[in-house]
């Protein structure tokens, strides 16, 4: 078998383009580049997916080709104190065992999945049946790319999805989603003579929506709603933004608030009680800080008193966190919906959350409730990137293979799981008949934030694993 120095490097290579989400085309044509200075059969289509296949390293192969596949963009978070500019790519640290980014998201969700596949592609040594190696685009915004894949190319009935962060665990199953956008009109009034006030609601942990959403983290978005419904009408709201990531517990509000000079102390007063127990409430589960900043008086354009009194309930009512436990699988979130940001517009308040659920009918309730949200606020609920859930298949020879080559490398068991994340392993279950499909990957830790962490040892592991099960399949 070869060792990860190709994983690695290829890891690297990737890392210096940039691939946020929607901005994948550079990476399409590294990766459509590559493949033709290896004489590899490649397509790739205008939403930058690719497809880059690899004959049998085994003379008259009889397994069926396999499907490797991830996703090249990447959750692009970064600390408000890191100088990277974006356009020079991710730069990696290795460091104690684990790689890590500069003040960024590191991007091995999902760049080792593409690091593992390139590896493969490349590798001269490896036993294994024909590769149909797949990049798709977009997966953190809605596995976009996979919804607009020709899957009519693949000849695949096997398929290893690499883009989970437990090792030793092999996913099974996962929950489907789709983002809501609720729109909120606003009326603006001009008022005089008032005393600006910034209040930053920040520390939170944040992280993965489908992950973490069970881990009683804060979100900025629902903490912001209960600290302006406190307020009332004691003060004025200008306006209100929230940068994040649907898929990311949002760590992060802003209000601009205006107060009258006699309400400016109290209000200051009160936002700190708030704070106190936004703490408390927290616990060891999370951090929190409240910034508060006091310009000098002045007159400014806010909403009116109905369109403040819409806005904040509406942010108020709208769902957040967990919202129903799995009857099957123990400890599994079935149903959940994540508020990720607010956009800051002039006449118009937008809220984007990402709802998932493994259960069909859940997450028709799930857009009834955002319906019902923005019809009681005056305004409109559009729901977007709707992806299938991967059901549980109680027989599964790739998963057989998969376990008896961890058990025989390692010398203990795997685990078997349901994960609540989205996979795109859905739309190809939908699409591809027959087709009999796994998901793993190295440990990482911390995805979608600035502290996101890959463990180096890991990754040797499961590049190893990959090999042997390709072997046990060209066998």
């Amino acid at each position: 078998m070869e060792d990860a120095k190709k994983v690695f490097h290829f890891f690297e290579e990737i890392s210096r383009i940039p691939r946020e989400s929607g901005d994948e085309k550079a990476i399409c044509e590294y990766l459509v580049a590559f493949a033709k200075e290896r004489g590899l059969e490649v397509y790739s289509d205008e939403h930058w997916n690719v497809i880059i296949k690899k004959p049998s390293t085994i003379p008259n192969c009889a397994c069926s080709p396999v499907i490797i596949q991830g996703h090249t963009d990447m959750v692009y978070v970064r600390e408000e104190s890191c100088k990277r500019a974006y356009e020079d790519g991710i730069g990696l640290i290795y460091k104690d065992g684990w790689i890590t980014a500069d003040g960024t998201t590191l991007g091995a969700d999902d760049g080792l999945a593409v690091a593992f596949a390139l590896a493969l592609l490349d590798g001269k040594e490896i036993l294994h049946p024909d590769i149909e190696a797949v990049f798709t685009s977009s997966e953190e915004v809605g596995l976009v790319g996979a919804g607009y894949l020709d899957y009519s190319r693949l000849k695949g009935k096997y398929m290893l999805n690499i883009d989970t962060e437990d090792e030793g665990t092999f996913y099974t199953s996962c929950a489907g989603a789709f983002r809501n956008e609720i729109k909120i009109p606003i009326t603006r009034e001009t008022v005089e003579g008032l005393y600006p006030l910034k209040v930053k609601i920040g520390g939170l942990v944040g992280g993965h929506s489908g992950m973490e959403i069970n881990e009683g983290r804060g979100n900025a978005i629902t903490l912001m709603a209960r600290v302006l419904s406190m307020l009332g009408s004691d003060a004025h709201l200008s306006s209100l933004e929230a940068i994040g990531k649907t898929n990311a517990i949002c760590n992060n509000a802003t209000a601009e608030l205006f107060v009258e000079e006699d309400k400016l102390q109290s209000v200051q007063a009160r936002i700190r009680e708030m704070e106190s127990d936004f703490i408390r409430e927290l616990g060891t589960r999370d951090t929190l800080t409240i910034g508060l900043t006091v310009g000098e008086k002045q007159s400014a354009s806010c909403y009116d008193e109905q369109s403040r009194k819409r806005a904040v309930s509406a942010l108020t009512l709208l769902p957040c966190g967990v919202m129903a436990m799995s009857f099957d699988v123990p400890n599994l979130v079935e149903t959940s919906s994540n508020p990720g940001l607010i956009n800051k517009y002039e006449n118009e308040l937008s809220v984007i959350s990402t709802s998932r659920s493994s259960v069909g009918s859940r997450k028709k309730e799930m857009r009834e409730r955002y319906a019902s949200v923005a019809a009681l606020s005056g305004g409109e609920s559009v729901c977007s990137a709707d992806y299938p859930q991967w059901e549980y298949k109680a027989k599964s020879p790739l998963r057989e293979v998969a376990m008896s080559a961890y058990e025989e490398l390692y010398h203990e068991k795997a685990k078997t799981c349901a994960i609540h994340a989205g996979l795109e392993c859905g739309y190809f279950d939908e699409k591809l008949d027959g087709v009999d499909i796994i998901s793993y990957g190295p440990i990482m830790q911390d995805v979608h934030t600035p502290r996101e962490r890959t463990n180096i040892a890991s990754i040797e592991r499961t590049w190893t694993l990959t090999q042997s099960i390709l072997e046990k399949l060209a066998k």
